[in-house]
């Protein structure tokens, strides 16, 4: 293993190589459970870099795990072994290039959707997907592995729409690209120029190469922005106005919460968290007069509306200038105003103004949490919100049992695709990723609850049967990892693509091995458990 580690060293920099106890120790996390500790941790700060130590160790016979901000939830970079390395790519943080005129800009992978927003707005750009709520310290290498929603999702869809070209260093060390730079001189504007390479890499789990630069559609960055809040009395309400607002594109962000989540969440807030949301809220306004209305408004009704509604829901939109805004407003409120109740838009102004808060991997009360997803089209909400409800009261027992909360948010992807999420809560402890990655003021508020197996044991049934649930309404997913069945039930031409591909770009298979392979079973009826699979 020296000879390994020696090996590896050479590879990078003096300090790109850490394999201490605390750092594997921390590096063997996400946001819900702990994997295999890797022998190191690399962390390269250059493609040629990048492109020695996967050569490396591939020719070691260890398995390569990328991992980007670390806010994955479905073993998306958990090594599987400890025969592996974890690829950090935080060191390769630059913007490299904004061409404004022609509307794309490079960017590593280590880049942070918050670092790329601040570089493109002295330009007047954003880019189309410009990132999720995580995206102070979300990457867009793993966005665009993993598939992210949040900004710009209800008009311009998944992180995915946003790429126009990748470089890859694929499993044995070998660099490529897709898009229209993929020939000598010219430049990555455009990504339909023939087979969609660039569309292969996305969404991949990390399985098919290392993305090292990445090239997204950059959009004018709109001068108006306001949003509307809407409580509703029941779900069909909440889903009809969701749905006609998604089919019609009329905002750029839809986004909610169950009633008695936002209570439970906002109950916590101080005086200091609140003052500052506030500060922040009447700022983004633009002018004097109406930063102090948006201030008087939040702070006179602030959760007044809480009491009664069962289903609130934000819908966020952006024009050219005001009057243009006042219209789109307007449109809105013809839409929703038959089935929902406007109240002050206290989520969506705030939201406006902070669009990147510190990640927040606890919950209320310092508890656990796991997101789960299914995004599905609009004929089929109804049907999925009644299954989940009769799967909810059923379980309502042995969640009363364990202190365990179920709560349901929302949002859209695209014109077509509803994003339903409950998200389990629990008491436990708290791994060391979970410590560092919330801010200390949050952390002092709370009281650590002790090892609590039972509880994590029964969260983990609740997670493989609401997978199951998503599976049989036909939902697609983000964040694969290894608990999504992305290749479940696919006919045998698409598994035998997908292995042709894999062993064409990846000859060893040691580049995240068993990601997208949750719940595969092949001709012979062997079927194959994801989350530990190794190569």
């Amino acid at each position: 293993m020296s000879n390994v580690l020696s090996g590896l060293r050479a590879c990078v920099a003096a300090d790109g190589v850490l394999d201490d106890a605390e750092t594997l120790g921390l590096y063997s996390q996400d946001v819900y459970r702990s994997g295999e500790q890797a022998i190191a941790v690399l962390r390269p700060a250059s493609r040629d870099e990048v492109s020695a130590v996967v050569a490396t160790a591939a020719r070691q016979g260890l398995g390569i795990y990328a991992r980007g901000g670390g806010m994955s939830y479905t073993d998306a970079y958990l090594a599987g072994s400890g025969e592996a390395i974890v690829l950090d790519l935080s060191r390769l943080d630059r913007v490299l290039h904004i061409a404004a005129e022609d509307l794309y800009a490079v960017v590593e992978p280590g880049c942070t959707w918050a670092a790329l927003d601040a570089a493109l707005a002295p330009h007047g750009l954003r880019s189309v997907f410009w990132g999720p709520m995580s995206g102070k310290v979300a990457t867009v290498g793993g966005a665009m592995s993993q598939g992210a929603v949040t900004f710009g999702s209800a008009r311009n869809g998944s992180s995915a729409g946003a790429a126009l070209g990748f470089e890859v260093v694929l499993g044995d060390g070998r660099v490529l690209r897709t898009g229209s730079d993929g020939q000598p001189g010219h430049v990555p504007f455009f990504r339909p120029y023939g087979p969609d390479f660039t569309g292969l890499f996305t969404g991949d789990a990390g399985a098919l190469g290392i993305k090292t630069a990445i090239a997204l559609q950059l959009e004018p960055r709109p001068a108006c922005g306001d949003g509307l809040s809407f409580a509703f009395a029941d779900f069909d309400g909440l889903r009809r106005a969701i749905s006609e607002v998604s089919r019609q594109g009329l905002a750029t962000e839809i986004f909610g919460a169950e009633a008695a989540l936002v209570q439970l969440m906002t109950g916590e807030q101080t005086l200091a968290d609140g003052i500052s949301a506030l500060m922040a809220a009447g700022r983004a306004q633009g002018n004097a007069w109406r930063a102090l209305r948006q201030m008087v408004r939040i702070a006179r009704h602030g959760r007044k509306f809480l009491g009664t509604a069962r289903y609130t829901a934000s819908f966020l939109t952006e024009a050219p200038d005001a009057r243009r805004l006042r219209l789109a407003l307007d449109d809105l409120r013809a839409v929703i105003g038959p089935l929902g109740l406007e109240i002050p838009n206290t989520m969506a102004a705030v939201t406006r103004a902070m669009p990147f808060p510190d990640p927040m991997l606890l919950g209320p009360e310092g508890r656990r949490l796991l997101p789960l997803h299914a995004i599905v089209p609009h004929s089929r909400v109804a049907g999925l919100h009644e299954a989940f409800s009769a799967w909810q009261g059923g379980r309502r027992e042995s969640l009363a049992a364990h202190d365990v909360l179920v709560f349901l948010v929302y949002a859209t992807c695209g014109r077509s695709g509803f994003l339903y999420e409950p998200v389990i809560y629990w008491r436990d402890s708290w791994p060391e990723l979970h410590r560092r990655s919330t801010p200390p003021e949050m952390l002092a508020r709370w009281t650590e609850a002790p090892a609590a197996p039972a509880a994590r044991a029964l969260v983990e049934q609740l997670r493989q049967e609401l997978v199951e649930l998503f599976y049989a309404h036909g939902a697609a997913h983000l964040q694969i990892g290894r608990s999504y069945p992305w290749s479940r039930g696919r006919d045998p031409a698409a598994l035998a693509l997908f292995d042709a591909i894999k062993g064409e770009l990846d000859p060893s298979g040691a580049i995240n091995p068993g990601a997208l392979m949750a719940g595969r079973e092949d001709a012979d009826g062997s079927s194959t458990d994801l989350r530990r699979q190794t190569r």
